[in-house]
Parts: C-alpha cells; sequence; structure tokens
C-alpha cells in the first residue's frame, strides 16, 4: 500500500479531546515495560542526574507515566501542538498524583525547531521516546536529524510507531477492529495514520543509507515497528 502522509500536528480540538478521553492505557503500559526492559538488559540506570525526553508527548500519558517510573529523573514532555501541550498540563494540574508529577514539565515546540531551543541544554538526554511519532512527520529526515542532534553518547534511543499494512484490504480491517473500541474520530485518525505510517523495509532502509547503522528496527507484532538503541 502506498504511504499518504497526514498533518504533522494534531490541531483540531475535538481531536485533542477524542485522543485525551480514549484509553490507551495498556499499549502505554507495555511500552513503558518494553524500554525498561531494554534499560535492564543494557545495565542502565536512570536518576536525578539524568533527562527523559518524550518526542511527540500529544495529551502526556507516555510522559506522565515515564516520570512515575523513573520518579527522580527529569521528563520533558514536547509536542508542536498547542493544544495537545494545553491539555497536557492541565491533566498535570488536575492529577491526583500531582507529587509523583513534580519531576514532569511540557514544552511546545514543532520537531523541526526542537534542536535550536536552550531548554535541553542543561542536561545531556538518557532516554529519548516517542510512540506514534514517526508516521506524522512527512520526510523521515527531518525526523532522524531531530533525534541526532538530540542525541549524545550517553542517548537511548526508543521511538515506538505504527506499522503500515501491505494491502488495503488489511488497513479496512485494522479499521473496522479500532471502530469497535473507539470513536468515529479515532477510527478515521487511526485509518489516516495507518496509511501515513512508514514499512519496516523503508525505516531499515534509511538507517542504512544515512549513516545510523547503530539504531535498529524491531518488528513489534503485526502492527508496530521500534527503532531504537544509539545514535
Amino acid at each position: 500500500m502506498e504511504r499518504i502522509p497526514e498533518p504533522e500536528l494534531m490541531e483540531k480540538k475535538e481531536q485533542v479531546i477524542s485522543y485525551d478521553e480514549a484509553d490507551f492505557s495498556e499499549g502505554e503500559i507495555n511500552l513503558i515495560n518494553q524500554i525498561n526492559h531494554y534499560l535492564l538488559r543494557k545495565n542502565i540506570s536512570l536518576g536525578e542526574k539524568d533527562l527523559i525526553v518524550d518526542l511527540g508527548c500529544g495529551p502526556g500519558n507516555i510522559s506522565e507515566k515515564l516520570a512515575i517510573k523513573w520518579p527522580n529523573t527529569e521528563v520533558i514532555g514536547i509536542d508542536g501542538s498547542k493544544e495537545m501541550i494545553l491539555r497536557a498540563e492541565q491533566k498535570k494540574i488536575f492529577s491526583t498524583n500531582q507529587k509523583g508529577l513534580k519531576n514532569l514539565r511540557y514544552i511546545c515546540s514543532e520537531i523541526k525547531d526542537i534542536k535550536s531551543n536552550n531548554f535541553l541544554l542543561k542536561k545531556k538526554i538518557s532516554l529519548l521516546v516517542s510512540n506514534s511519532l514517526i508516521h506524522h512527520i512527512t520526510h523521515l529526515e527531518d525526523f532522524f536529524n531531530t533525534i541526532r542532534s538530540l542525541s549524545s553518547n550517553i542517548t537511548v534511543n526508543f521511538h515506538k510507531d505504527l506499522k503500515r499494512p501491505l494491502d488495503e484490504k488489511s488497513a479496512l480491517e485494522l479499521k473496522a477492529e479500532c471502530s469497535t473500541k473507539y470513536n468515529e474520530i479515532l477510527t478515521n485518525d487511526y485509518y489516516a495514520s495507518l496509511r501515513a505510517s512508514y514499512t519496516f523495509k523503508e525505516l531499515k532502509n534509511f538507517i542504512l543509507e544515512n549513516d545510523l547503522s547503530s539504531l535498529d528496527v524491531f518488528e513489534d507484532g503485526d502492527k508496530y515497528l521500534i527503532v531504537y538503541g544509539n545514535v
């Protein structure tokens, strides 16, 4: 199935509300566990000297879980959508676990502009994470140039995203499955995301052709891809 890009930012209020109110907790917890398992395997522990950055953080679901999992580590969630950051900030303010989120803050910045900001220069990033971000990026070089500019020799990258189905029939089947759990707005956005996602081969070839061989790509079941390693 040919790739059809979608808008890089999710700024419509109804989209943001639908996304924020949906329950994605199972997948989010699974991602945190995958990251933790990878760090343990690499014998990496995170503490107060470390910095975790969640790129394309949306309404902050993953950012919050990262902050709770590593409570002594500074966590920054970054998104280019003002509506998403507003939602994330509101959730943090009204959270019943405010003390557990004291190490978390948010910044609104588009991915292409992140490297020019000084807010990340106080610490080297120890863990650079994204979830369902890569498919929003029209050109892969923009994503990889950003993570390369943000990474140092200590930075662990862990980026999970959808995998583009092989054909339209498979995409429509996944859309129908989604419609049994979520509303029409989310279902349509999910279908658009499937069409905008990259394949394993596309990501793997880009890494090999652009001096990024220290990164690797893993197929996580039938629906997801994970890009991980050091840049």
